[in-house]
């Protein structure tokens, strides 16, 4: 395992390429230092700073459970919905811990969202790195979104986004980066596809990003109030045959 930090937070997750990846691409900020190395290790200006779970002191141990009980909690409740008290009840914590590491209802959010972004962010690039024709890429990215089981509550982003109008401008500054993360990842597979001779070259890849995000947002927000998953699905049929009469490059091209 390896610690990382994002800010005054600390994330652990386990050495393999994917999850690397996966979490620079949707969470800069928690990999501003820290690089790939080599053999799938991670590298911090060529040292490698790396902890096991039976070295965590009990205050990491402590900072941890209540990031990932808060994430959960937030984005099930709302900002607005979820007290302190209730995450102090969920973690069976001490009240003073919850202060003691998180001054603020506001700085937990935070890295509340971050967490459950990066749960998510995984999830939706699962095996995203096994396929090669970008057309794929995209139809496998919407796949994982529309049929992994998401972060309790729903998508993060959707969730902590209605959150944002309250207020907040740190927890409003991380959920546009996420957004914009996420449509430059997409943007940059379709600019690779358009390198590589596999989508069009007149189609404007953020664009067709936003597109992607927009549809699967939107249809995201219908299931919820439908309580029926068929908005998603009737999205990635469209959204699948989009890619491959309009985005990709026909074969008499």
């Amino acid at each position: 395992m390896i610690r990382l930090y994002s800010d005054r937070s600390v994330y652990f997750f386990r050495l393999t390429g994917t999850k690397c990846e996966s979490l620079e691409r949707f969470c800069p900020s928690i990999c501003r230092k820290v690089k790939l190395g080599r053999h799938g290790g991670f590298k911090d200006g060529g040292a490698m700073t790396t902890k096991t779970r039976a070295t965590f002191t009990k205050g990491e141990r402590s900072r941890q459970k209540i990031v990932e009980t808060a994430a959960v909690l937030f984005n099930q409740k709302g900002f607005t919905g979820c007290s302190m008290g209730d995450i102090v009840a969920a973690t069976g914590l001490e009240k003073g811990t919850l202060y003691g590491h998180f001054s603020t209802k506001e700085e937990l959010a935070v890295l509340a969202f971050e967490y459950a972004w990066k749960d998510t962010s995984d999830k939706r690039l699962r095996n995203i790195d096994t396929v090669f024709h970008a057309i794929d890429k995209l139809k496998l990215h919407i796949n994982n979104y529309v049929n992994t089981p998401s972060f309790p509550g729903g998508c993060p982003l959707l969730n902590f986004a209605v959150d944002v109008d309250d207020g907040n401008p740190a927890l409003r500054a991380r959920v546009r980066a996420a957004l914009k993360n996420w449509e430059g990842v997409l943007a940059k597979i379709i600019e690779e596809g358009q390198t590589a001779g596999e989508v069009d070259p007149k189609i404007d890849p953020h664009s067709v990003a936003n597109l992607v995000i927009s549809m699967l947002e939107g249809a995201t927000a219908v299931a919820r109030i439908n309580k029926r998953s068929a908005a998603l699905h009737n999205a990635q049929r469209h959204l699948n045959q989009y890619l491959e009469t309009v985005v990709k490059v026909g074969t008499d091209s």
